[in-house]
């Protein structure tokens, strides 16, 4: 009976938690005894199992864990972001509802439910793994004018705005800017700031102290991570404009506090950031606030878009095919002309890296000495420069054309495409605009 009662909460309480990446159930002792993930970019789905909470995340503690607390009080908390170190030393964003099932008054286990969110970010130490201007690979002039003014900059330490089109190598110039500079040696801390919740991100950047929201650890935030080098933020203006605000504040005072914290600490960074659409046009569309763009902008970088430097094409495929024989130990010579003509007329959407891509899907069909358009086509957009053309309305449909088909085939292409981007199901839908339940209905739908 009791185990029956048991059954049927824990069945309530995952039905009503559905929108979820991963469900975990403890016992009374804090040991996981069921373990299922829907995303594997933290766990394996049983991965855990016969595991203490506290082996899982060393970090945590009776206190800072929800679901120890849990156990103790028998009370559930929800929506519970936390910041935290897996057993494997990864860094994991989690945000968990944490309810425990309570049978004649007494814990008999808790399930907790998470969503896993990507950090997306990389702190650098020492001159090791950071990019140089070698590795833009141009011979245009236009970039090769852009590289001579990166150098130039580099040795200054005013603020850096970079715009440029997806894929068109923004992080490899601020890498460039802070591996050319005197900062070359202290640390490259790099933050993609569209890939944290807006609730998480003031506590990513200025740091938390242990106890000042539940769940909380004390952690340096990205200033003091970074302090004495480069700090770069990707897609600025994807923060909220009232958080934008304080960082403009503690730029110009050059010192944070940390959340929870009652102390000021001083930092000295160089801040590089990054934005993928008009600056202009963000500030019209208030999505950028002027005065931070000013305070960012002292030195503005502008990246031209693959079709502008058509004439790289061909330098950047050899170097990607030199990258990728050295990679899979194959021996692929070249290209040939019919796919070089191809790739030159097609429009890059993705720019360099979907460049890079596209040689690398290659390598995994061609049984030949070159790469060939069979080997890509289907990697490429439809919408090249010649299907951009108007279509004759005296052009019939084919015979048999479903336009369900043809839509369910677009359809579930952008969805293996903003997974294969994503660490969770959570930026996958940002990607797409959808509800996460809405893209779990659609991946369910699609089997992928």
């Amino acid at each position: 009976m009791h185990d029956r009662r048991v059954a049927e909460q824990i069945a309530e309480v995952i039905r009503l938690c559905e929108d979820t990446d991963g469900l975990l159930i403890a016992n009374r002792e804090g040991v996981v005894e069921f373990q299922r993930v829907f995303v594997d970019n933290l766990w394996k789905s049983g991965e855990t199992v016969g595991l203490h909470i506290f082996e899982l995340y060393p970090e945590l503690d009776e206190e800072s864990s929800t679901i120890v607390q849990a156990l103790k009080t028998g009370k559930a908390t929800y929506n519970v972001l936390q910041d935290i170190n897996n057993r494997r030393g990864e860094r994991v964003l989690l945000e968990s509802t944490t309810i425990p099932i309570v049978v004649d008054g007494r814990v008999a286990c808790v399930v907790d439910s998470s969503k896993f969110h990507s950090i997306d970010q990389r702190i650098i130490r020492g001159k090791g793994g950071i990019s140089t201007l070698d590795r833009i690979i141009t011979q245009d002039p236009a970039m090769l004018a852009l590289k001579d003014r990166v150098r130039d900059v580099a040795q200054l330490d005013s603020s850096v705005l970079i715009y440029g089109e997806t894929g068109t190598g923004k992080e490899l110039v601020a890498e460039s800017l802070h591996s050319e500079g005197r900062r070359s040696g202290r640390p490259f801390v790099s933050q993609n700031c569209a890939a944290i919740p807006s609730n998480l991100l003031e506590s990513i950047f200025f740091g938390t102290e242990k106890g000042s929201y539940t769940g909380a650890l004390t952690r340096k935030g990205l200033l003091e991570e970074a302090d004495g080098g480069t700090l770069f933020l990707d897609e600025i203006n994807s923060m909220e404009t009232g958080l934008q605000a304080k960082l403009l504040k503690v730029l110009e005072e050059k010192k944070v506090r940390r959340r929870g914290g009652s102390r000021d600490i001083p930092f000295d960074v160089r801040i590089v950031a990054a934005v993928n659409e008009e600056p202009a046009r963000l500030i019209k569309e208030h999505r950028l606030r002027e005065d931070l763009y000013y305070r960012l902008g002292v030195v503005r970088i502008t990246l031209p878009p693959l079709r502008k430097r058509v004439g790289d094409i061909p330098l950047l495929i050899r170097y990607f095919i030199d990258q990728y024989n050295r990679k899979m130990k194959r021996q692929v010579h070249g290209i040939s002309d019919q796919a070089l003509r191809r790739l030159e007329r097609y429009s890059w959407p993705g720019n360099v890296r979907e460049l890079q891509n596209v040689v690398e899907g290659a390598f995994a069909s061609a049984r030949s000495e070159l790469l060939l358009l069979d080997h890509m086509e289907d990697a490429l957009d439809r919408e090249t420069e010649e299907s951009r053309q108007p279509v004759s309305g005296e052009e019939p449909l084919a015979e048999g054309f479903s336009l369900n088909k043809a839509v369910e085939q677009y359809e579930k292409e952008l969805l293996r495409k903003a997974m294969a981007q994503s660490a969770s199901i959570s930026q996958a839908a940002r990607l797409l605009g959808l509800s996460r339940q809405n893209l779990k209905y659609k991946l369910q739908k699609y089997d992928l």
